[in-house]
């Protein structure tokens, strides 16, 4: 099994070696760590656990690649060993995260708090790296910003049954035509009814969050959420660019999905200036009810 870490102290060798032999649960002699730089062939390569490590620039000091043979016993997750490799060293630990994102990174510290991370590396061809952001405040990196990741939200799933019943309506309709092709049922990049389903689902997604009472994390970056609200914007203009049955559809998704937000959200039309929204807001009347709705339970306390 292999292990990718960051760590932000540099650390030394020795204390690598005692830190794996201990977390993973074998002898000394068994345990095998090397710079990558460094000279190879006084390495043990029959040791069941190799760690290569190299020394890097920026807000991290190391990058471990560690291996576990098979005959390790009970060999750990990732998460399980970054949380044990970063108390037996007292220092803060990164491992790579699920999401086909590069900077995407889960952050544990020594004390076992465990939050996302933002960690980016420079174009250099020694590349720098820098935690531009943390979920969570952590006391070893005062400096970084401390918000919640948007990129992490969007690559949550989230089920979108309206938007999914509107496509099959769409569906239903180009296969019940006689003769030519509608053009006003092409879903396409770029047509009308392409444009409908984009933002009905980009609208469902955070009302289906808000409803659940925005799980799983209780929060919600405020970018997401008038990126929804500017995708109900649109919506208000797409029906009149649809064929009449298409536009009936897309009107019953729509308010289908407003009654949900109703019901979470309660009037307040100044919501979006104490929130820190960039952009015009003095006349909200100029808005769409939407956007003069707050929710009734807040999902960001920072930016």
């Amino acid at each position: 099994m292999t292990y990718n870490f960051f760590t932000v102290d540099r650390l030394q060798p020795s204390r690598m070696h005692d830190a794996l032999a201990s977390c993973l649960r074998v002898e000394p002699s068994a345990v095998d760590v090397a710079d990558v730089d460094g000279d190879q062939d006084a390495r043990n390569w029959d040791a069941v656990v190799l760690c290569d490590y190299s020394y890097v620039p920026g807000d991290v000091s190391l990058v471990l690649d560690i291996f576990a043979q098979e005959t390790v016993p009970d060999r750990p997750g990732e998460a399980d060993l970054a949380r044990d490799f970063a108390a037996a060293t007292q220092t803060v630990v990164l491992y790579p995260a699920s999401e086909q994102i590069p900077s995407a990174y889960w952050l544990v510290t020594p004390a076992g708090l465990v939050t996302r991370a933002r960690l980016m590396a420079s174009d250099d061809e020694r590349p720098a790296y820098s935690i531009e952001a943390v979920e969570d405040a952590i006391p070893q990196l005062p400096h970084v910003r401390v918000m919640q990741l948007p990129e992490i939200v969007r690559e949550r799933h989230v089920a979108t049954p309206t938007t999914t019943d509107f496509s099959l309506a769409m569906d239903a309709l180009r296969q019940a035509q006689d003769g030519p092709a509608d053009p006003a049922l092409i879903d396409e990049p770029g047509t009308p009814l392409y444009h409908s389903r984009i933002y009905l689902a980009e609208w469902e997604r955070m009302v289906r969050v808000m409803e659940s009472g925005w799980r799983p994390t209780g929060r919600y970056p405020t970018d997401l959420y008038c990126e929804a609200l500017r995708a109900r914007d649109r919506l208000a203009q797409l029906p009149a660019k649809l064929s009449k049955p298409a536009a009936d559809f897309l009107h019953k998704a729509v308010d289908q999905l407003d009654e949900e937000f109703r019901k979470h959200t309660d009037l307040d039309d100044v919501w979006v200036i104490e929130a820190g929204i960039s952009g015009t807001f003095a006349n909200m009347e100029e808005y769409g009810w939407w956007w003069r709705r707050k929710p009734l339970i807040l999902p960001w306390g920072r930016k």
